[in-house]
């Protein structure tokens, strides 16, 4: 512990924007399930680990429905683990990690080299979420300080993608479709607002395309700015009167209202355009329920 106390290097992926401080001994490792895996070499007593992979949401999001899953999946007290079995669990409880928002789960467990403890961070950002897991032996407590100095030395920079979607709106400034992946990029690495000027610019210079249109209107409705949103899906309903995407754009519009039996009457029409689609499927199971629930 002392020594790994002395050497530190620094672990970047660049394809989701994460940087992590490690002591200079521990390696990587293949987990068999393509996450980053790291550890200090030690099989039994001793044994410290990180593991971290991003997860494709979909939506935007706090990070609480992946630490559920985590909890309900993986940490069940009494019933043994990837990291063995789960003595004890503090829960979901909000916290902060890299200056971001996070929540994050404690946890106590009986594992090959005896206890261990576990912190699970779930970081969202845009349409990702940041799961980081760090274990650490109970044996030897000094291994909390180089957790300390790992997690407080975590770093989200821009990813790779979006730096090359700048570039290319750059290089040919004044064509549609540069502005409307920058857009995109933006949108989903969450940042919504910086997401809206390029796909303005992107719907003026080719004001047919749909997808930007529907893209617009979702960059509006995750920076807050409804009603622009819903005059984004309403102008791609004009130019896409049966494409799904303007559909779901409308289904959007009816949900930040608050109207969400409008928005299951709007699901129901895009799913007779296309009644395969399992995305549109989903979002109305979700619906349903939302509206079949009892008013508490």
């Amino acid at each position: 512990v002392v020594s790994e106390r002395s050497g530190w290097r620094v672990e970047r992926d660049d394809g989701f924007g994460v940087a992590v401080a490690l002591p200079d001994g521990w390696r990587r490792e293949e987990d068999g399930k393509e996450r980053r895996a790291f550890s200090n070499g030690l099989q039994g007593l001793g044994r410290a680990t990180l593991t971290a992979e991003a997860i494709e949401a979909g939506e935007p999001g706090d990070g609480s429905s992946q630490a559920r899953h985590f909890l309900d999946e993986s940490l069940v007290p009494g019933r043994v683990g990837p990291e063995g079995l789960t003595v004890s669990v503090r829960g979901v409880e909000p916290a902060s990690l890299g200056g971001r928002p996070a929540q994050r789960i404690r946890v106590e467990m009986d594992g090959a080299g005896g206890r261990t403890h576990l912190v699970a961070w779930f970081v969202p950002r845009g349409e990702w979420v940041y799961r980081l897991v760090f274990t650490w032996p109970q044996a030897y407590p000094a291994y909390a300080r180089v957790v300390e100095r790992m997690t407080a030395d975590v770093r989200f920079e821009e990813p790779a993608s979006l730096r090359v979607a700048r570039a290319r709106a750059l290089l040919v400034p004044g064509v549609a479709g540069p502005l409307r992946e920058l857009g995109h990029a933006l949108r989903r690495w969450g940042l919504p607002a910086d997401a809206v000027e390029p796909l303005t610019s992107a719907v003026r210079l080719a004001p047919t395309q749909v997808d930007t249109r529907v893209e617009l209107a979702r960059a509006y409705f995750e920076s807050g700015q409804v009603e622009e949103g819903c005059h984004a899906a309403e102008e791609a309903r004009v130019y896409g009167p049966s494409d799904t995407g303007a559909l779901e754009a409308g289904v959007r519009c009816a949900l930040a209202r608050g109207d969400t039996a409008g928005a299951l009457l709007r699901l129901e029409e895009a799913l007779r355009v296309d009644p395969r689609d399992a995305r549109l499927r989903a979002a109305e199971g979700a619906l349903k329920a939302a509206v079949e629930a009892p008013v508490p």
